[in-house]
C-alpha cells in the first residue's frame, strides 16, 4: 500500500512538517543515507550556508570552488564534510555508496576534488558533468528516535529522487518535495497552511 512505511528510511526524503519547531529542521528536506537498528543518519538538502567550497578547502579558491555553495547537512559534527553527486564521467570512487539511482554518498571529499580543478571540469561534455553538492555537518538519530518522532507525524516521507536532492533552487525543495508527495500536501504547499492545524 501506498501510505505503509517501510521499515527503513533510507533512500527516503523526511519534509518537515510546517509546524515543525526545532530551527534546525524547519522547512527542511532531509535525504536519508542510512536507517537500521543502530540508527539513522541524512543531510538536509534544501540550506545552504553562507560558505562556498573555496572556504572549506583553500586549494580551491577558483572561480568553481567560489561559485559552489556549501550545504548545512544538519546540526552534528558540523566540521565534517561529505558530499552527494550525480554520476560521475570515470565511474563511482571506491568510497562512493548509491543510495537512490542516480544520488551517491561520498563521505569525504578528496575523491570529487579534481572536478573542481577549472580544466578537468571544462575537458568534461556538457552533458556529462556531474551535479556536486558539498556538506558540513549531518542530521543524526540515535537507535527508535527517528521511529518515535515519525510517530509524532513530525516527517511526511517520500522516495527520493535526484531532481530535489540536486534542486537548482534548494529554498524551493521543501515545497517542490511537498507538491511531489501529492495529495492534500500539495495543497499545503501551495497556500502555506499548516497541515497540523486541521
Amino acid at each position: 500500500m501506498e501510505n505503509e512505511q517501510p521499515k527503513s528510511m533510507k533512500g527516503h526524503f523526511l519534509i518537515s512538517e510546517s509546524n515543525m519547531m526545532d530551527p534546525n529542521f524547519k522547512q527542511t528536506v532531509v535525504f536519508m543515507v542510512e536507517h537500521n537498528d543502530e540508527g539513522a543518519f541524512g543531510l538536509v538538502v534544501n540550506r545552504k550556508s553562507e560558505l562556498t567550497v573555496a572556504d572549506i578547502i583553500p586549494e580551491l579558491a577558483n572561480d568553481l570552488g567560489v561559485s559552489r555553495p556549501v550545504y548545512v547537512g544538519g546540526p552534528v559534527q558540523q566540521e565534517l564534510v561529505s558530499a552527494l553527486h550525480s554520476a560521475l564521467p570515470d565511474g563511482p570512487s571506491t568510497t562512493a555508496m548509491e543510495i537512490v539511482p542516480g544520488v551517491f554518498f561520498e563521505p569525504g571529499f578528496r575523491q570529487l576534488q579534481k572536478f573542481f580543478e577549472p580544466e578537468i571540469w571544462e575537458s568534461i561534455p556538457l552533458e556529462d558533468r556531474p551535479s556536486i553538492h558539498t556538506f558540513l555537518g549531518y542530521s543524526g538519530w540515535a537507535p527508535g528516535q527517528l521511529e518515535e518522532e515519525m510517530r509524532s507525524g513530525a516527517w511526511v516521507t517520500l522516495k527520493g529522487k535526484p531532481s530535489i536532492v540536486f534542486h537548482p533552487n534548494p529554498e524551493q525543495g521543501w515545497r517542490d518535495a511537498l507538491r511531489a508527495k501529492g495529495g492534500i500536501y500539495k495543497i499545503f504547499a501551495d497556500s502555506n497552511q499548516d497541515p497540523s492545524l486541521n
